[in-house]
């Protein structure tokens, strides 16, 4: 079956230099296999794909998700919007974080009581890669794939039985443990991670803009431990049954400007799934997956007046949710090649906020999707898919929605890709019920969405993929006012238009020296106003520089642009960061690797982000990113 180009993710790796292939290279694959991922292999026809490997991962550090993400993606902005472990805002290609989807081995991450995803209880040392495919994907993911898809595929048993150690610390400081072990037995294959991260952290703040009765302990800390298993039960040569689960512990500081002496989250968070398949036969595979979520976390919060009165605001009130979702699909490929997707999806989602003084009771959607990819004797160079979805969603709304995508070899070094589709988002539970801040409103519609993705991709003695973008996102939902100081969540008239385009370039200088450049511009204006939608900067940039002394030995050194960007009316951003970087194998077998990272080399003072209580009308404060940062790694691989 001719079933997809090679993915020619621009995989930068820092122990041994990018080899780029003579021409761009199709695999054929005889008969269907099972999914490892969870994910389709249509999906990627038509869209910019960048795949963050496990070497790229160590070559970034390897503790923070979104630091390994604004290194390695383009179009992308993840900022911590208080370093680790913390609320952060997500851009694709000019998007909110709420219109990406977030996926854990291709079963949903996002959850409707925010619409937000906490990707820092994701144990990096679990990580195999990361792929992140750009451009509308609702047809086989449905609500929150407006912009792409952001999956993230753990580690599975590789052929033999192997373990990694690791021990990382930094000068906040901050240590994080981790460890990861994959055995066979028999028709078994298990794979063991655990991690433990603490800090102390840095201070959010000048200290002139904290007010005297705020905290003392003015750095934000946090302790997150994580423990998951993944199972791999092979039930037969035609059945395979995947088991995987994950439990979170973290207590996160959340400190206050204001007058709060104590402010935190004790939060609780378990991850699951079970990924049943069939091969019927070389021609037709049957999965069955069901997936669940259940997050608890308790807020505390203490303030003190300027006469010393302290009061307990906030005392372990809880806010959480839990999800549930399953799905059965059928893909079958014809005698000619052809490749037919067949599925249907239900998810199941209750929640509360005892803060936001508000209940989600349990609501259910249902979903129908179809996908086609034709085998075209004529066309031996061009790949072709379209699908369609049916959504019967909680409120008894019905939506449509539908891609076209196209893959087309133009020479054996040049590639054009071009999606066209819609997408939508459902109302989270906060906008339909919150009672503080801004009022929920229980009439709100799904948002709808229609973009179009174009790119090129050249491989030759260079590297270079250019993607244009377009998107037009109706019925809002934005904060309304309703008298002077209240507002309320409405579906707005005004149309949000995003456009831009991304760039990727990664070329060997010499056989030891390595070079990456990239670059996006994305405007994201509300039609209405004419502004550009807060939190979504313009320009994004990123170089790096990688030099290979010896094969145990690998030097780079890095610089970030991140431009301005409106936050709670404020300009944030406008910043350039600059890093460098050691890593060494420090024994011959090179099963023991010394790393030295130097974050925010010249001590850069930056606003991150700008701070506001989200439920108390103080005025905003800009927020400082983190200081010059020195992380020494160890890790220890058997």
């Amino acid at each position: 079956m001719h079933y997809k180009l090679k993915l020619l993710a621009l995989a930068l790796s820092v122990i041994s230099p990018l080899t780029f292939a003579d021409e761009i290279e199709k695999i054929t694959v005889h008969g269907l296999q099972h999914h490892d991922d969870g994910t389709y292999t249509n999906v990627y026809l038509g869209s910019d794909v960048t795949v963050i490997s496990n070497e790229m991962i160590q070559s970034a550090g390897g503790v923070d998700i979104n630091k390994i993400l604004s290194q390695f993606v383009p179009g992308l902005f993840a900022n911590g919007r208080a370093g680790r472990h913390t609320d952060t805002d997500y851009s694709l290609q000019g998007s909110r974080p709420q219109d990406i989807l977030w996926l854990l081995d291709g079963n949903r991450l996002n959850n409707r009581l925010y619409g937000s995803t906490y990707t820092d209880s994701i144990n990096p040392m679990m990580i195999e890669r990361i792929e992140v495919i750009k451009g509308s994907q609702s047809v086989l993911f449905g609500s929150e794939a407006i912009a792409g898809v952001i999956n993230i595929i753990t580690k599975s048993y590789q052929g033999s039985d192997a373990g990694e150690l690791s021990l990382a610390a930094d000068t906040l400081p901050s240590y994080d443990l981790s460890g990861f072990v994959s055995s066979e037995i028999d028709s078994f294959q298990l794979s063991l991670a655990a991690s433990s991260s603490q800090s102390e952290g840095y201070a959010l703040w000048p200290d002139e803009e904290y007010s005297p009765t705020a905290v003392l302990d003015k750095e934000r800390g946090y302790q997150m431990n994580n423990l998951n298993a993944k199972l791999r039960w092979s039930l037969s040569d035609a059945q395979q049954l995947t088991v995987f689960a994950q439990y979170s512990d973290g207590l996160l500081e959340r400190p206050l400007a204001y007058d709060a002496i104590l402010s935190e989250n004790d939060r609780k968070q378990t991850i699951a799934y079970a990924d049943w398949q069939l091969q019927v036969s070389e021609q037709f595979l049957l999965q069955a997956k069901v997936n669940y979520q259940h997050w608890d976390s308790h807020y505390s919060e203490i303030t003190l007046d300027e006469k010393g009165n302290a009061e307990v605001t906030y005392w372990q009130q809880y806010w959480g949710f839990k999800d549930l979702g399953a799905s059965v699909t059928a893909n079958y490929q014809t005698e000619a090649g052809s490749q037919w997707i067949f599925g249907g999806q239900y998810e199941e989602f209750e929640g509360a906020d005892e803060v936001m003084l508000f209940t989600a009771e349990k609501d259910q959607s249902y979903s129908l999707f179809s996908q086609y990819q034709p085998e075209i004797d004529a066309l031996p160079d061009t790949q072709l898919s379209v699908g369609a979805r049916v959504n019967h969603l909680a409120n008894d709304e019905t939506i449509w929605v539908a891609n076209l995508a196209l893959t087309q070899d133009i020479t054996q070094r040049l590639q054009f890709k071009a999606s066209l589709g819609n997408g939508y988002r459902q109302p989270t539970a906060s906008e339909l019920h919150s009672q503080v801040g801004t009022l929920g409103n229980a009439d709100l519609i799904a948002e709808t969405s229609n973009s179009i993705n174009l790119g090129v991709h050249y491989q030759g003695d260079i590297s270079l993929t250019v993607d244009g973008f377009w998107r037009s996102i109706d019925n809002l939902i934005e904060p309304r006012a309703i008298t002077g100081a209240e507002f309320i969540y409405d579906n707005l008239d005004a149309r949000v238009e995003s456009y831009g385009i991304d760039l990727h370039l990664v070329t060997e200088l010499s056989s030891q020296l390595l070079m990456e450049l990239s670059g996006s511009y994305a405007s994201a204006e509300r039609q209405d106003t004419g502004e550009q939608i807060e939190r979504v900067p313009e320009y994004t940039g990123f170089a790096k520089l990688s030099y290979d002394v010896n094969d145990d030995i690998a030097v780079w050194v890095s610089g970030q642009y991140v431009g301005e960007f409106v936050d709670y009316g404020l300009i944030a951003g406008d910043y350039l960061l600059a890093n460098v970087g050691i890593q060494a194998w420090i024994t011959e077998q090179q099963d023991q690797q010394l790393s030295l990272t130097v974050d925010n080399l010249f001590d850069s003072e930056v606003t991150q982000s700008i701070f506001k209580h989200g439920h108390k009308a103080q005025y905003p404060i800009a927020s400082l990113g983190a200081p010059r940062t020195l992380q020494l790694q160890y890790r220890y691989l058997f």
